[in-house]
């Protein structure tokens, strides 16, 4: 088996079908979870009960000694590799059938990931105003854009004049290496709309560059909207740990960077943005389940529609 992962997984690297984050992620799910306890059978020796098996495993006690039983979403990443291998095997002739059945069903958040109240947000930002990475959070919670958006954002892509930003780069991380990402989405190469506000923040990113480039012994110049003081861009993980640090010090609850767009995100619909409009601003790739996952947003929607007809029918102010 371990054989026909390699001829697979090569494959996909020599003629690049999938993405190279996509193809880090199956390397890594077939080293952790697929050949430790599959590497060693025949190809023909992997049958769908020893599938099912191997996948009740990973549920109960994650395949290994104190590891954590994996959840139905990561088995099935799991089983992606695998499942390819199987694909390979079939084109090869090498097995009659594909074992991999009765694939877990992926389990959708039922709850909205940490976020901050419209309170806390502008705390965050009220005590983080003098801080030079102010205008990286700002933009976050503005603009609701992903990390591997933000860091990659160039000038070249900001039309100020029109008050815009095209979203069209994405960094990706294999392991802590960046590489080019298409997106998350077919939805994620974008225009976002800017207030006077984003436009302002970007105005005092500008003017701080120019600040940093002129005191920098040996400043990275690039294109880059959001640097580090000598330049050049910043790394999605080390803005997530600053991000943790920063709001520990300020006695906020603990967000991610992920969490500041959940943030911006209930924020847009509970000020009233049309859930189509929000998911189309964040890039989002199903806007069913976008309003779905925000639903906790929208009775202010709701409220202020039955008010809205109520006046209209009735003369209520």
């Amino acid at each position: 088996m371990d054989d026909l992962l390699d001829l697979y997984l090569d494959g996909i690297d020599v003629d690049r079908r999938l993405s190279a984050k996509t193809r880090y992620d199956y390397r890594k799910y077939a080293d952790a979870y697929v050949r430790p306890y599959l590497g060693h059978y025949r190809v023909t020796g992997v049958t769908s009960d020893l599938v099912i098996e191997w996948q009740r495993r990973l549920a109960t006690s994650g395949g290994a000694k104190n590891a954590k039983p994996l959840s139905p979403n990561t088995i099935r990443l799991a089983r992606a590799p695998l499942a390819g291998a199987f694909k390979e095997a079939a084109a090869r002739g090498l097995v009659s059938y594909n074992p991999l059945v009765s694939a877990p069903r992926p389990v959708r958040p039922r709850s909205v990931p940490r976020h901050w109240s419209p309170e806390q947000a502008r705390e965050f930002l009220s005590l983080m105003e003098h801080d030079r990475t102010y205008p990286v959070w700002a933009f976050l919670l503005g603009s609701g854009v992903r990390i591997g958006e933000l860091v990659w954002l160039q000038w070249k892509n900001v039309d100020g004049s029109r008050g815009r930003v095209h979203i069209v780069e994405f960094a990706a991380t294999l392991g802590y290496a960046l590489v080019p990402s298409v997106g998350k989405s077919r939805e994620a190469v974008r225009s976002i709309e800017l207030d006077t506000g984003l436009l302002a923040i970007l105005r005092m990113q500008r003017a701080l560059q120019s600040e940093e480039r002129l005191v920098a012994a040996n400043y990275d110049e690039s294109d880059y909207v959001f640097t580090k003081p000598s330049g050049g861009a910043y790394h999605p993980q080390y803005l997530s740990r600053l991000l943790g640090r920063h709001t520990s010090e300020l006695g906020l609850p603990r967000v991610t960077a992920h969490g500041l767009r959940h943030t911006s995100a209930t924020l847009m619909l509970a000020s009233g943005v049309p859930p189509k409009v929000a998911a189309e601003r964040l890039g989002h790739a199903d806007p069913t389940l976008f309003m779905n996952l925000y639903s906790h947003a929208t009775p202010t929607m709701h409220r202020e529609a039955a008010a809205k007809i109520g006046e209209m029918l009735f003369g209520h102010e």
